[in-house]
């Protein structure tokens, strides 16, 4: 494990009510891609906080906002209107918007998983969690402490314990970062235990960690799987997710990675992940072990 505490420079609070304040300005072009103080997912996310209720929200594609017992984790946080000119499907809510997170888990450094422009409009009194090698990718960006944990390392803190687990999926970012690796996390909070598998392809792992953890929730990617004869090694289909669900031996499946964004846009919606993973949950009676949070929705008191 490699930790670097209190290292660049700090996000000045001031510049970023300023940069909230003219985010109209900013986002001229994207107006349809962002969600303001005004959303119903923000005044749910609000009242949660102030009145200390458990809730997971889907912030879209694999970026969860998952409050737990006075804890803030966010994984993967992608709220960009676009990636090199490729528009999500579904706005996103204003990062400044969110409060300051405790822990922000990153599964690999793909552009729509590692988004550095999302990262530097958050408060980042925060501990942000890497795989291996990814830390280069943040350059001098300000977090109150970075970790870069190899797979199978653990993180532990008095309030949370983080292990880093391999999974299918292609490594790297760009020719300037060809061997940031990917992980998948386990985090365990008081008697919870959940599993975010980030970005993968079903591969045998998953029956091991089905032995070696008793997971309560499993958030899997259903999405991003077409075209199959492409993808086949790097992401999982519905019908495969379900099976990894089941390898795992979780209580609950918890769908991501589905319904805002695809490299090629019109498979959002031609692969129809949502739809099949539904009647792959119905066909195997699984119905009651789904927790469904559609992108922009929160799931309130979901233990």
């Amino acid at each position: 494990m490699k930790k670097w505490i209190n290292i660049g420079k700090k996000p000045n609070l001031l510049n970023l009510i300023i940069s909230l304040e003219k985010i109209d300005k900013g986002y001229a072009l994207y107006k349809k891609f962002y969600l303001n103080e005004n959303s119903l997912l923000y005044k749910q996310i609000r009242y949660c906080l102030n009145h200390n209720i458990n809730f997971i929200a889907n912030l879209g594609h694999s970026s969860f906002f998952i409050y737990y017992e006075g804890i803030k984790i966010l994984t993967d946080p992608f709220l960009s209107p676009h990636i090199f000119g490729i528009k999500r499907q579904k706005p996103a809510i204003i990062p400044q918007l969110l409060p300051q997170i405790d822990y922000i888990l990153i599964s690999h450094a793909h552009y729509d998983h590692l988004d550095t422009r999302t990262l530097r409009r958050l408060h980042r009194e925060s501990t942000i969690i890497l795989p291996e090698n990814c830390k280069p990718v943040l350059r001098n960006m300000y977090f109150k402490e970075i970790v870069e944990l190899k797979h199978f390392e653990i993180y532990k803190n008095n309030n949370i314990e983080i292990i880093s687990l391999p999974v299918k999926h292609n490594k790297g970012r760009s020719l300037l970062f060809p061997n940031t690796e990917t992980s998948s996390y386990i985090f365990k909070i008081k008697e919870k235990t959940f599993y975010f598998a980030g970005d993968t392809a079903y591969f045998e792992g998953f029956k091991d960690y089905g032995k070696d953890f008793d997971i309560d929730y499993a958030f899997l990617p259903i999405g991003g799987y077409e075209p199959r004869f492409l993808l086949k090694n790097v992401h999982m289909n519905p019908q495969e997710a379900v099976q990894a669900f089941l390898d795992l031996k979780a209580k609950y499946i918890i769908p991501i990675h589905f319904g805002t964004f695809h490299s090629i846009p019109r498979f959002v919606k031609v692969e129809a992940p949502l739809k099949k993973f539904k009647e792959e949950i119905k066909k195997r009676n699984l119905e009651n072990r789904a927790i469904i949070i559609a992108p922009n929705e929160i799931e309130i008191d979901f233990c």
